[in-house]
């Protein structure tokens, strides 16, 4: 058995996908025959079972050095590749969630114990954890394809965006009573455009080889050419009873050819294993709307493969050519009118584009908003420990303290240090996203406290003032990360309610943060700095207050309260838009 897997996680997905997933496969296959096996071949059985506990026990210990080697490989990854780093996490969390290491020893002790039935259904949920975990890690390849996406949809937009000014500037001459003869001309080398779109869709989105386009193509190209009589539906004599359709370029057999010089099939009958002929009404409901390259009706089938505005581009290519064709007969009329329904395929296809655009954006901020909230829950722990570590260095008497105490408090300094590299990732990520503007802030006033906290720890300053600032950091990280626990609720309950797309124009990428998360935010914002400057004014009351280090923990809050009516004024004019 080959496996080839492409991901930028070679190592650890070879281990879980070539090794642990193949061998655990292969030790639940082995139970049911030693289960079913006959009473006289017991011994041989027991001996059986006992090889299957040896080596699930192998798969066991393999599994507890994968959890190893992920830690490790996220450590690596911290500075150089945060969303690896958080990803490898959450995956060794996942694990713990599941039980995994849990179930592995309880299949060996089953085994072991020759209770074959229970260790089968054990088998196959441990299956479904280590498939679960491994799309987990397989994820990360997720990321880059949406960019990827992103970019080609944003592309066809733009060429979209093209088409739609093109054609109505065309239409309009052609309302202004221009010459017919020239704008057919140009007319054709937009449907031409509008197809070879339409074929750039299909190979990228759908992966289609020969375009239905190109095949439609040769059968307008095909009637263009026929006579006025076939124009109008009247097959040539020799044509009866052949059955070809000239717009799909299939041969069905006998039935009754018509030719209509727009694309549509001229034999309208398929073949059967007798060369019996089904009725023309049925051939044609059959060819009507998909044969001319339309989106398919409400109530019919739709190949869920299938791109639904390749479908509208498609369907905009004919109009131009009806267009053109009555450009070149000089019924500028009629034209006019074919070339309104073009516009109208193009801004639906356009609307569809949009849709889709929206889709991964809601996926990305899915994916972006879960690794904040591991990243904030790994800072919110490291966290609780320095102020655990404080706490208990404070409870020593001053005039117990020794050197060992300093060391003790810059350890805390250097763990602190750990968060404030975390913090400038997330803000990194945020900036880059550009969508939100009272979270960055709050991870940036966030920071600024646990970098003060740094200096005070290594300075072996563990009293009252560096307490509150770390109690005010660890009621920042537990804000934010229901913040974004409830941001990943509000997304899941849109897509619910996710309807069809909105008309042109109107469609928005959404924000990572909504609007009433970011004003919750600010508010937050706002009372941490109250909050501290009650603290402040009790220890001017109490006379505790240092002078010099008091005025600067001041003119830093005043700085701070200008930063959050900035960024409430952002949010009102809407600048981070």
């Amino acid at each position: 058995m080959v496996v080839t897997i492409r991901s930028p996680l070679p190592a650890c997905l070879l281990v879980l996908a070539v090794v642990l997933l193949p061998d655990q496969a292969k030790s639940a296959e082995a139970l049911p025959a030693i289960e079913t096996s006959e009473p006289a071949s017991e011994p041989s059985a027991a001996g059986s079972a006992e090889k299957l506990s040896v080596e699930q026990q192998r798969i066991a210990d393999k599994f507890r050095h994968l959890e190893k080697v992920l830690l490790r490989m996220a450590e690596l990854s911290e500075a150089t590749d945060a969303r690896r780093a958080a990803l490898l996490k959450k995956a060794v969390q996942q694990s713990g969630d599941r039980l995994i290491d849990v179930k592995f020893e309880r299949l060996v002790e089953l085994l072991g114990k020759d209770r074959l039935g229970e260790a089968i259904d054990n088998q196959q949920e441990l299956d479904k954890d280590l498939n679960a975990l491994l799309e987990l890690l397989l994820s990360e390849n997720r990321a880059k394809r949406i960019e990827a996406e992103k970019a080609r949809i944003r592309n066809y937009i733009n060429r979209l965006n093209r088409l739609i000014k093109q054609q109505k500037d065309v239409q309009g001459r052609t309302q202004a009573g221009n010459d017919p003869k020239g704008l057919s001309g140009e007319q054709g080398k937009l449907a031409d455009n509008t197809g070879d779109l339409a074929k750039d869709i299909k190979q990228n989105e759908e992966g289609g080889g020969k375009q239905e386009g190109e095949n439609q193509g040769k059968g307008e190209e095909k009637g263009e050419s026929e006579s006025k009589g076939e124009e109008k539906g009247e097959a040539k004599p020799e044509d009866k009873g052949k059955g070809e359709e000239k717009g799909q370029g299939k041969n069905q057999g006998e039935g009754k050819g018509e030719a209509k010089g727009e694309g549509k099939q001229q034999g309208e009958g398929k073949q059967q294993g007798e060369g019996k002929q089904q009725s023309q009404n049925k051939a044609q409901g059959e060819s009507q709307g998909q044969g001319q390259g339309q989106p398919p009706k409400p109530g019919q089938p739709q190949d869920p493969n299938e791109n639904p505005a390749r479908k509208r581009l498609e369907a905009a290519r004919q109009r131009m050519k009806e267009a053109q064709r009555k450009l070149d007969e000089a019924q500028q009329e009629g034209a006019v009118e074919k070339q309104e329904e073009a516009v109208r395929e193009l801004e639906l296809a356009k609307a569809e584009l949009e849709e889709i655009l929206r889709q991964l954006r809601e996926e990305e901020i899915m994916r972006m908003l879960a690794m904040l909230e591991a990243r904030f829950r790994e800072m919110l722990r490291l966290q609780r420990e320095v102020y655990e570590g404080t706490v208990q260095l404070d409870e020593v008497p001053q005039e117990q303290r020794s050197h060992d105490h300093e060391i003790d408090a810059r350890r805390l300094s250097v763990k602190e240090t750990q968060i404030v590299i975390a913090c400038d990732k997330a803000l990194l990520v945020l900036r880059e996203d550009g969508t939100a503007a009272a979270f960055p802030e709050a991870v940036g006033q966030m920071r600024e406290d646990v970098q003060q906290v740094v200096f005070r720890l290594a300075r072996a300053k563990v009293g009252q003032i560096t307490q509150a600032i770390e109690e005010d950091i660890i009621a920042a990280l537990e804000e934010m990360i229901e913040a974004l626990k409830k941001a990943q609720e509000d997304q899941k309950d849109k897509q619910k309610k996710q309807g069809r797309p909105r008309p042109p124009g109107q469609q928005k990428e959404p924000p990572l943060i909504d609007v009433l998360a970011e004003l919750k935010m600010i508010r937050a914002l706002q009372m941490r700095v109250n909050r501290r400057t009650d603290r402040y004014a009790a220890l001017v009351e109490d006379g505790q207050g240092d002078g010099p280090e008091l005025l600067e923990a001041l003119q830093r809050l005043a700085e701070r309260e200008q930063r959050i009516v900035k960024v409430t004024r952002d949010l009102d004019t809407g600048k981070n838009k």
